[in-house]
């Protein structure tokens, strides 16, 4: 079998993520066609889009701790087998809802395989934790760079059902990459080394972990990050429509917003260990508010897929920075429970996004939308430096606190 620190297990981990990620945003790629070939509403795209967010807030809530338990592989199996079938139940699909319950099983499958994914990274990572959650970042950002061109090529000579067909067939496929992965449980402290109330089979692990204000300041960096992409999801596609862009051209831009985040994303995270991942997640952030805001008031789609570019390379800092960052101030002994709610929040977050900004795009128009969800990004990185001030790691010598046990 192979151990969660062998190459062969972080390659087989790489695969799982480019695939699942490649069906996840051909979805977000063809919501504009699949909104005209089925009479779909506008704001129901935000049901779509939102339906998975909650899906795997659920999943990622009452299952990734068990991947610190002994049941990562399990959970990574299962989520594969389930992101398929959403996918392939995806391409059949006809009617609003079946849409909304595919993608709610796709959601799902996502919150299963992302935190004992991310475990397997941290604990083994040492000190170059932001470097490989940057390498990991990066094949999950090479599905997301590769799967709408070909979702949109796939559209143009078969048929908008064929992309998720035969990206669901292919996300099934990689359950042979990671048949024999084996991880096991992370040693645990003795209860009385923990403090009362807090025994290996802990169910309160979240409560704790939550009563941190470093590991909330964390968390709101990446509700920030992960409401702009609930919002990305309902409105991208369609805010290009409307202004004369073609499905492949959408496809293109979508490529273009992800592939300098794949170039630079093994940097980006390195960059967290030189300078601290806190400070690099939230700087990088608080970058991306303005351009968030931008998006609305401009009506050239080349202008748009220019401003894509810097958006995009600072995600590649701010995605891995976040995580190491929470990764920092957690427990060791609760690294996927900790990953798990930092996707859970994530999730929460996308969700909101997903299923306010399409009503709002649809009433208002999309200035007003995606300025509201500039300023709610700017209101959650406000708070998160209120809480936990960030700290250049080259110019402080300050030791960090223990995380609290």
């Amino acid at each position: 079998m192979n151990g969660p620190e062998s190459p062969a297990a972080t390659r087989s981990l790489y695969l799982v993520a480019a695939v699942t990620m490649a069906g996840v945003s051909a979805v977000f790629a063809l919501l504009a066609e699949l909104e005209q070939r089925y009479g779909l509403p506008t704001s129901s795209l935000g049901w779509i889009a939102g339906s998975a967010f909650i899906a795997a807030l659920v999943t990622q809530l009452s299952l990734a701790r068990y991947a610190d338990r002994g049941h990562g592989a399990t959970l990574l199996r299962v989520g594969v087998v389930l992101a398929s079938a959403g996918l392939i139940w995806f391409g059949l699909s006809t009617e609003l809802w079946q849409f909304v319950a595919a993608r709610s099983l796709l959601g799902a499958a996502v919150g299963m395989i992302i935190p004992p994914a991310r475990r397997v990274i941290i604990v083994s990572a040492g000190d170059r934790q932001g470097e490989k959650l940057g390498m990991f970042y990066a094949a999950y950002l090479a599905g997301f760079v590769f799967g709408p061109p070909l979702a949109g090529v796939l559209t143009v000579l078969f048929d908008v059902r064929v992309p998720f067909l035969v990206l669901g067939v292919a996300v099934g496929a990689t359950l042979f990459s990671i048949a024999r992965l084996d991880i096991p449980e992370t040693p645990r402290p003795l209860h009385h080394e923990q403090g009362p109330g807090v025994g290996p089979n802990d169910r309160r692990v979240l409560r704790r972990l939550i009563r941190d204000r470093r590991i909330m300041a964390s968390l709101l960096v990446i509700f920030s990050f992960r409401y702009s992409i609930g919002v990305f999801e309902p409105l991208w596609a369609v805010h290009l429509d409307n202004l004369g862009a073609s499905t492949l051209v959408i496809t293109l831009s979508l490529t273009g917003f992800a592939l300098p985040m794949l170039i630079f994303a093994r940097r980006a995270g390195a960059l967290s260990d030189l300078y601290g991942p806190r400070l690099t997640s939230l700087v990088s952030a608080a970058v991306t508010v303005p351009l968030m805001a931008g998006y609305g008031y401009i009506g050239s789609v080349p202008l748009i897929m220019a401003m894509a570019i810097p958006h995009g390379l600072m995600e590649a800092i701010q995605s891995p920075g976040s995580q190491a960052a929470l990764a920092e101030v957690a427990p060791t002994e609760d690294a996927a429970a900790a990953q798990g709610l930092g996707e859970a929040a994530g999730s929460a977050a996308a969700g909101i996004g997903a299923f306010t900004a399409a009503p709002l795009f649809a009433t208002l128009g999309p200035g007003p939308a995606w300025g509201i969800a500039a300023i709610v990004m700017a209101v959650m990185l406000g708070s998160s430096a209120l809480l936990d001030r960030p700290v250049n790691r080259r110019r402080s010598t300050r030791i960090p606190e223990p995380a609290r046990h």
